[in-house]
């Protein structure tokens, strides 16, 4: 917790604590706490004895750390918390983790309210978040990671991707964390659709092999020979800009370009002709590895790889397709889990 600190000056200074060094004189940070608490304070139900305790202590551990991340990475935000529908926000947070105690709903649901605070207009991206903040209380760790998979799988491409280290790192660092424990349940598919983070559609986005290729196809080349190439699609203008030395076996080639869609611009780009660009996209093809290929390249970076091919496969996982709650409580366990932030509203308009 912070600890007051007494300072002194002289007439008409201004004097900055160490631990709270904002260039905003809006809210302090002092202030913000006394106001979320007060919120608490005010609304929650009377219990008695002990349990009225370990509320209190519970709503002052996560009212501690929304000031404090909303301080650190958006202090002008601070000043939400004079508006009525922040408050009714901040307080559904505190509600949920005075019931539960719940360590990691009380990091999601305090990852959702900062991006709330930050959310001052009244669009659709805060009615999202203010939904997110109810639903994310009913729902379990194993919800969250499979919203998670499924957002990061199916709606996301990771532009940071450009050799078989930050694929690795990818897997290792964005997928496997999410991929532990999962169950391939209907009732969990009814649960999610029923609180309206996503529905379970007719069609599905493919095999989990399929889709790795459709993101990340470069990473998946089996190479070739120069010959091959000129062989297969010809010697035209700027016809070896198109490749470069194989990820995965040096002394070969492979296509300059991570996915059809890349390749598709690159060519228009360049002004390639349509017979061109045909002989290129299914050279593209043929020197890609194919499904049972791309599956044991991936288990040999993670053997949980195989379990997650098997659920996707298997399950309504592939079928599920996510509403905005669905979205912006996949990014909270995302940022919740990994430390990194995307944009919200990239997805959410």
């Amino acid at each position: 917790m912070m600890k007051d600190k007494k300072e002194e000056g002289g007439d008409g200074s201004s004097n900055i604590q160490a631990e709270n060094v904002n260039v905003y004189n809006g809210i302090t940070y002092k202030d913000a706490k006394e106001i979320a608490l007060d919120v608490f304070n005010s609304n929650f139900i009377r219990l008695k004895s002990e349990a009225a305790q370990i509320a209190a202590e519970r709503a002052e551990e996560i009212t501690e750390k929304i000031v404090k991340e909303l301080n650190e990475k958006s202090p002008e935000s601070l000043e939400e918390f004079k508006n009525p529908a922040m408050q009714d926000a901040l307080f559904q947070t505190q509600k949920e983790y005075a019931k539960s105690g719940d360590e990691e709903l009380g990091n999601l649901l305090v990852d959702i309210l900062v991006d709330r605070a930050k959310t001052q207009e009244r669009n659709m991206l805060q009615l999202v978040l203010d939904e997110s903040l109810l639903v994310a209380p009913k729902l379990t760790v194993e919800h969250f990671d499979l919203l998670t998979l499924n957002f990061l799988l199916a709606q996301t491409v990771n532009q940071r991707i450009r050799n078989l280290e930050s694929f690795t790192i990818y897997i290792k660092k964005h997928i496997i964390p999410f991929a532990d424990d999962l169950r391939n349940e209907r009732t969990t598919f009814n649960h999610l659709e029923y609180l309206g983070c996503g529905h379970i559609r007719v069609g599905d986005y493919g095999q989990l092999e399929e889709s790795f290729k459709r993101q990340y196809k470069a990473m998946f080349s089996k190479g070739f020979s120069l010959e091959d190439f000129e062989n297969e699609v010809g010697d035209f203008e700027n016809s070896k800009t198109f490749i470069m030395p194989c990820l995965h076996d040096r002394s070969k080639f492979q296509m300059n370009t991570l996915s059809d869609t890349v390749l598709e611009e690159q060519m228009t780009n360049r002004n390639i002709n349509q017979q061109d660009k045909n002989k290129l996209k299914a050279f593209f093809n043929k020197t890609t590895m194919n499904n049972n290929e791309i599956r044991k390249y991936i288990i040999s970076i993670d053997p949980k790889m195989e379990s997650l091919f098997d659920l996707w496969n298997n399950s309504s996982l592939k079928k599920f397709e996510l509403s905005g709650v669905g979205i912006s409580i996949a990014h909270a366990n995302f940022r919740r889990k990994t430390g990194e932030t995307l944009d919200l509203s990239i997805w959410i308009k």
